[in-house]
């Protein structure tokens, strides 16, 4: 069995599995259907906008897998490593529109938390089982087969963000503030990259793939409330920079998150809630129609 980590990040989102909220996000398409019966998208050419940047992400993760494969195949554990790293900001970005390719994410970028069983689940793969191998086993050839499967499910990627009858609005919105949800609800607790040790990576990622989808909104929620619209920015720009510190420049690796003490983790979610919330705000400015509360 496969658990659906987005719907689990909406519901988490509302604040708890009782709610009628939360119920409605666990009906699959949901999101998709009240815009079906509206007959129209009043933000299409924002979506249009947003997808575009995507699709662009997902040709530059494309060749970044490939070199994994090849890192992989040479067998030198470090050489595969520094190309792991290399290979997972993009997908961390596109990760935002998840609930529009739920198979495609999970063969992607599920952790073992995901599956029946574990990492004992054959579905478990992508990702994070290549660096269960790479770093805690420190095994190299055995990622090869997993390496090469990830190279598939990235081509698979390409062809579901031309699916744009998958994308709208209101869900794009409910993906952004679930993905602001993960990363100091579950991400910066449960440390994404347990092995890599690469977490913050993650975190800066997810933000700069949220904004990028905000930012085609951007003018339309600065003509209805331009005080929402600079609290958003504002708010992004106080996330990127709480992580600033911890990157050197000319280099893709963040500094190992277990460095970090209580306080500055702390300090991550804070700016992180922050983010989340102006982001919501936003999507109420737009009148989105998402199916939870912050």
């Amino acid at each position: 069995m496969t658990i659906n980590r987005r719907k689990i990040l909406q519901i988490t989102a509302v604040g708890g599995l009782g709610t009628l909220a939360a119920s409605s996000l666990i009906r699959p398409g949901s999101s998709k259907e009240l815009i079906a019966a509206a007959g129209r998208d009043p933000y299409a050419a924002e979506v249009d906008q947003g997808l575009r940047y995507f699709r662009q992400q997902a040709q530059v993760q494309l060749p970044l897998v490939e070199d994994l494969v090849k890192a992989i195949r040479s067998g030198n554990l470090e050489n595969a490593k520094d190309a792991y790293v290399k290979a997972r900001p993009p997908y961390e970005q596109i990760e935002t529109y998840a609930a529009s390719f739920e198979d495609t994410d999970r063969d992607i970028d599920a952790r073992p938390s995901a599956f029946d069983g574990g990492e004992d689940n054959p579905e478990f793969k992508g990702f994070h089982r290549i660096e269960v191998l790479l770093y805690r086993e420190r095994k190299v050839k055995p990622a090869l087969p997993y390496a090469k499967e990830l190279v598939e499910s990235v081509k698979t990627l390409i062809k579901d963000l031309d699916q744009r009858q998958n994308f709208n609005s209101t869900l794009n919105f409910e993906g952004m503030i679930a993905l602001a949800t993960e990363v100091v609800a579950k991400k910066i607790c449960g440390e994404e990259e347990t092995w890599s040790d690469q977490s913050l990576l993650i975190f800066s990622d997810n933000w700069i793939g949220i904004f990028s989808q905000y930012a085609p909104y951007s003018a339309k929620v600065a003509d209805k409330d331009p005080s929402v619209d600079q609290e958003v920015k504002a708010a992004y720009k106080a996330a990127k920079g709480k992580l600033k510190p911890y990157f050197t420049q000319g280099e893709v690796a963040a500094q190992p998150y277990s460095s970090l003490d209580i306080s500055q983790r702390k300090d991550i979610v804070d700016v992180g809630y922050r983010f989340r919330r102006a982001l919501y705000k936003a999507a109420k400015v737009l009148e989105l129609p998402i199916g939870f509360e912050v």
